[in-house]
């Protein structure tokens, strides 16, 4: 029997995503994911604050945690409702610089009407070889995200998918299976290979893969409003939001 998709499941799910790469510690008020080997990385350096009671406490505990390991305390969004009411005036008495992101949820709930391009030819990836790490340094800033991928990769249920186009990288997708749920990430297309619809044929190959080894809600996140359409064209909803999604990040004093 399928269970009904649940939203408090799909979060749940997220905040503890990092724990695929990064260590997690279970706090009273939360959680604190941390990995010193890559401690540029937001996503493995992050707590989250699910408990607004005694907040100051939970802060200075965040503050102290991270600043013992010489890494800048980053705070995530525990996706609940009118959580920036309850933490954005401590989160400034701390010093926290408060962003906001656009971030829209998506559910694949449909068929979507998106089509391969046959001349992407699109494998997984079990390793990253020099053109691949190129490739996501280059879109995505720096070698930390590298060291993400790396991690993700030593687990079985992440799957890292590669369009090659000529015997050359194209594109990238990924999707992580978890317990009912699973995660959509890293869809993008080299910059030179745009306009070939291969992002669309990526998403469609995607989905269909899923559906070979999971029975799982599949779920996506977008923060560029621009890929709104691809994603609806792919068999994607928008999921209604009751929460804003943000970073609260402070640099380290030396």
């Amino acid at each position: 029997m399928h269970i009904p998709f649940n939203v408090a499941r799909m979060k749940d799910t997220e905040l503890h995503f990092p724990q695929r790469f990064a260590s997690m510690i279970q706090k009273d008020y939360g959680l604190i994911f941390f990995n010193e080997g890559n401690k540029a990385s937001l996503d493995s350096n992050h707590a989250v604050i699910k408990d607004y009671l005694g907040i100051e406490s939970s802060l200075r505990d965040i503050e102290f945690f991270y600043k013992s390991k010489g890494i800048n305390p980053s705070i995530y969004s525990s996706l609940q409702a009118n959580e920036v009411a309850k933490v954005s005036e401590p989160l400034k008495n701390h010093g926290f610089d408060l962003q906001f992101s656009d971030h829209q949820y998506f559910l694949h709930d449909h068929e979507g009407s998106l089509r391969q391009v046959d001349d992407l030819k699109i494998e997984r990836v079990k390793q990253l070889d020099i053109d691949i790490m190129e490739t996501i340094a280059t879109e995505y800033g720096g070698d930390w995200t590298i060291k993400v991928v790396e991690r993700h990769l030593a687990h079985p249920s992440y799957h890292l998918l590669g369009g090659f186009y000529g015997g050359e990288l194209a594109a990238l997708s990924s999707v992580s299976i978890y317990a009912g749920y699973s995660r959509v990430a890293d869809v993008f297309t080299r910059e030179k290979y745009r306009g070939k619809g291969f992002a669309g044929s990526m998403i469609q190959y995607l989905v269909n893969y899923h559906r070979g080894i999971s029975a799982n809600h599949l779920y996506l996140i977008s923060d560029d409003p621009a890929t709104t359409r691809i994603y609806e064209k792919g068999g994607f909803s928008k999921i209604t939001q009751d929460f804003q999604t943000w970073v609260a990040t402070k640099k380290l004093e030396h």
